[in-house]
């Protein structure tokens, strides 16, 4: 295989368990918060989805930081991938696994912020330092 491609499968992976880890820690801190308050339905479906962006974001800025090419579509792999890691992890963890738990929203968020974020990540420039 081309340094290039190994390069870009390294990184695709490396931003996926980032976005994981990130999403485990969010998850368990955000079950703390649940449990000790009475926080509406609404409200931690509106937090389940932050908690996805923040952790594809942060997993892109990490994962791409050597920037490169091709963010749009490294993005929109690594927004997928995260997406059905991250169903098969919780749901390993809860005990229930039915791919109907799996929506299309979840699928279409992950692909669409995926994008972005891996767009934004290959253009983030690394601030050199003076001497």
């Amino acid at each position: 295989m081309e340094k290039g491609v190994v390069r870009w499968i390294l990184d695709i992976i490396k931003t996926v368990v980032i976005a994981v880890l990130i999403s485990m820690v969010l998850v368990l801190v955000f079950a703390l918060i649940v449990k000790a308050t009475d926080i509406s339905d609404t409200t931690i479906g509106y937090v389940n989805v932050a908690i996805k962006i923040v952790s594809v974001l942060v997993g892109t800025l990490l994962g791409f930081k050597r920037g490169g090419s091709g963010g749009w579509l490294k993005g929109l792999i690594s927004g997928l991938l995260y997406v059905f890691t991250s169903f098969l992890v919780f749901a390993s963890i809860s005990g229930k696994f039915s791919i109907r738990d799996l929506s299309w929203v979840d699928v279409l968020t992950g692909a669409v912020v995926g994008l972005i974020c891996g767009v934004i990540a290959v253009n983030v420039k690394k601030k050199t330092k003076n001497a």
